[in-house]
């Protein structure tokens, strides 16, 4: 199981993205900075569905508003990951 981990972990296999980017800082940059608005705007949306949950409680189907925040609080985790692999590229992780 510990074998499982290490290569799930492990990054010596591939090249960080930056690496196709030819590592052109204003390139990088931009990735950076896109990626990071794109991931503060999926995480405002959970945030959002939570609040407007927890304001409404006769709303039915309540649980149905938490799972499509949940899910779309995993998207914007995907692009976390984007700004990871940027420079350790643990692209096993990413989908």
């Amino acid at each position: 199981m510990i074998e499982f981990f290490q290569h799930l972990f492990s990054y010596n296999d591939f090249l960080p993205h930056g690496h196709c980017y030819l590592w052109q800082t204003p390139i990088v940059y931009l990735h950076l900075v896109s990626d990071a608005v794109i991931t503060l705007s999926y995480y405002s949306i959970p945030l959002t569905l939570v609040y407007f949950v927890h304001k409404r409680r006769d709303m039915p189907f309540h649980w149905l508003f938490l799972m499509f925040g949940a899910f779309i609080f995993a998207c914007g985790t995907t692009h976390l990951m984007e700004i990871w692999t940027l420079w350790i590229p643990v692209y096993r992780l990413r989908v």
